[in-house]
């Protein structure tokens, strides 16, 4: 049995408008998806042009029927996995809490807890420490000043001009 989609004129324009301008594509392929659907295409032809199954037409239909909208949306689930599993971020915020050390002082601990080497990098490191709202000590290597340093002139004093 065929399920028909009808849409409202305020939900095409709204599926419209979102297969258009979401920020995220397959937010963007499911709207244009329903938007074929409600024009009367098949649901197999509607998959080849989107690159879908066409299984995953009837599953956007049905979220459509119970959900609408903010079932097209709650869907998404994309991007790339954390580069550093919770265990090792929680590791690095354990020890970025108890003391100041360098992101390199850091990741050693993690590796001497974990008995693994850190999948990422240093870089990598301080972003997700610093977007759980922890810093780390930064520290630079500098020569050590003396008093007075012998290759500039000494000091003139306020003198007339």
């Amino acid at each position: 049995m065929k399920k028909k989609l009808s849409l409202t004129e305020c939900e095409a324009i709204t599926l419209q408008q979102l297969s258009i301008n979401h920020p995220w594509r397959d937010a963007r392929t499911r709207a244009a998806g329903l938007l074929l659907l409600a024009a009367g295409e098949h649901r197999t032809a509607i998959g080849a042009k989107l690159n879908v199954s066409h299984q995953s037409i009837y599953n956007w239909h049905g979220v459509w029927e119970n959900r609408g909208v903010v079932g097209l949306l709650s869907g998404h689930a994309g991007g790339r996995p954390l580069a550093l599993p919770e265990a090792l971020i929680a590791t690095a915020v354990s020890v970025a809490s108890q003391e100041a050390l360098t992101l390199k002082g850091i990741a050693e601990r993690i590796k001497t807890a974990h008995q693994c080497e850190l999948p990422c990098s240093l870089e990598t490191l301080g972003k997700t420490l610093k977007a759980r709202g922890f810093s780390f000590k930064r520290t630079r290597m500098s020569l050590k000043k003396s008093g007075t340093r012998s290759d500039l002139p000494p000091a003139r004093k306020n003198l007339p001009a």
